[in-house]
């Protein structure tokens, strides 16, 4: 399928909802973004935790999981919201 999406002037965008349901992506969905040679690619947190356990790297999971945790209190608080809120 191949569908065309604007971009908003905040960078944001909006996956059809025929995508969304097709792929049981809901509100509170997480997605992670992948850069690749020019290209993005977002893809559904769950798909990226399956291809990394069937592909043996069990290890960088759980890392990747506490460097997440031990990272929420700095990505997540108003103060960095509002200052980037100039930006964004």
């Amino acid at each position: 399928m191949i569908s065309v999406i604007t971009v908003s002037s905040r960078g944001q965008i909006v996956i059809p909802k025929n995508v969304r349901k097709k792929l049981g992506i809901k509100e509170g969905s997480k997605l992670v973004l992948l850069e690749k040679e020019r290209s993005i690619i977002l893809t559904r947190e769950e798909e990226v935790s399956i291809n990394l356990q069937e592909s043996g790297k069990k290890e960088e999971i759980g890392w990747m999981g506490l460097a997440e945790e031990s990272l929420k209190e700095i990505w997540k608080n108003s103060k960095d919201e509002k200052a980037w809120s100039k930006y964004l």
